[in-house]
């Protein structure tokens, strides 16, 4: 089957899609996700599988569970997966330390993510008052752990000033918090959205004021597969790009392409309104990490800028992670980013606005 066709069998509205010249084979593409759990909350992975628009960009992308950021890491250095979506924080270190050949070529999400938080009723108000505490991580090889690491410095303290547990992703996290088997836990914004959503109040302690300005999630890929496939790279980037301005125009289509697209993820009564609300309220939390609640849908998609890898290097040079910064040039490439937005957005906004 030519790849017209492919899109005309997986996807509801192809009809609609820019015809493709080419009728080639599909490039075969592993894509890991920092996560044990590939749900909705990762829209910016699954939405342009769901779409079609790898298929459209001539990929065929594999869409896979990666457990951990540092996971991510060593699929891709093994040559498991080509690219990866994890939190820069842990891949940073490793490239400092052991100069690891990874670089991020699309920066996915641009707000920070994680969050520590507490029972409503807990007499925790700040980091500070974790001293002596039991607090939960979803990953030990997450960025959570990193975060923690980074706050409790800030505070004066260390690790060895709280115990940490792993408590998992999900249900068991929630758990673990309501029960009191963990004072506190680090996790992130979709994940507290799923956790309020199921029932489990929290309180979000507070945040500095730079962490609504630093990547939490962008694509890597060794420095060989990025030498080796540009063409590839810059369509995944594209691919991205347009599933992020479909979202933004129609975050409940994007969950019901989701459910389409993942059906063992979707409810069993697809028009019940609560299930629509509940993973609507997960895809908006990551709506604003990627920063998509608020920037323009022609924003320049996937660019990066090497002021904020500087941050991020300052910030895990002041939690003790690296021993100095690099130049923050070494980290990333903006070499595919003017490539990501080569598409007509009115085409893209009109799909959204149509999509049934």
């Amino acid at each position: 089957m030519g790849r017209l066709g492919i899109l005309a069998a997986s996807c509801g509205f192809a009809k609609a899609l820019p015809l493709l010249a080419d009728n080639g084979p599909l490039r075969k593409i592993t894509y890991a996700v920092a996560t044990a759990d590939l749900n909705v909350g990762y829209p910016y992975a699954t939405l342009p599988k769901a779409l079609g628009y790898y298929q459209q960009e001539g990929l065929d992308v594999a869409v896979v569970p990666g457990q951990s950021s540092a996971a991510v890491a060593q699929l891709l250095l093994s040559g498991r997966a080509d690219v990866g979506l994890a939190q820069p924080d842990p891949i940073v270190i490793q490239r400092v330390k052991l100069k690891i050949p990874l670089i991020s070529f699309y920066a996915v999400c641009r707000r920070g993510t994680n969050r520590i938080v507490v029972n409503p009723d807990s007499p925790i108000q700040s980091v500070r008052d974790l001293k002596g505490k039991r607090v939960g991580v979803n990953d030990l090889g997450s960025g959570s752990a990193t975060y923690l690491r980074a706050h409790l410095k800030q505070a004066g303290m260390s690790l060895n000033d709280v115990q940490l547990l792993s408590v998992g992703y999900g249900t068991p996290s929630f758990v673990a918090l309501k029960n009191k088997s963990v004072d506190a836990e680090v996790t992130f914004t979709g994940g507290i959205a799923r956790q309020r959503i199921a029932g489990y109040a929290v309180r979000i302690l507070p945040l500095t004021p730079d962490e609504m300005d630093q990547y939490s999630y962008n694509l890597f890929a060794t420095q060989s597969f990025l030498a080796k496939n540009p063409d590839v790279l810059a369509k995944l980037g594209r691919a991205t790009a347009k599933a992020t301005v479909f979202l933004i125009t129609n975050p409940e289509a994007a969950v019901r392409a989701f459910w389409k697209q993942y059906p063992d993820r979707a409810p069993k009564d697809r028009s019940d309104p609560k299930a629509l609300a509940t993973d609507l309220a997960i895809i908006k939390a990551q709506m604003v990490d990627m920063g998509a609640d608020q920037l323009p849908v022609d924003f320049a998609w996937g660019s990066q800028q090497a002021a904020i890898f500087e941050k991020i290097e300052n910030y895990l040079v002041n939690a003790g992670q690296i021993p100095g910064p690099i130049a923050p040039t070494d980290l990333f490439t903006n070499a595919f980013a003017a490539q990501y937005n080569q598409f007509d957005h009115s085409v893209i906004i009109n799909q959204a606005r149509n999509w049934k």
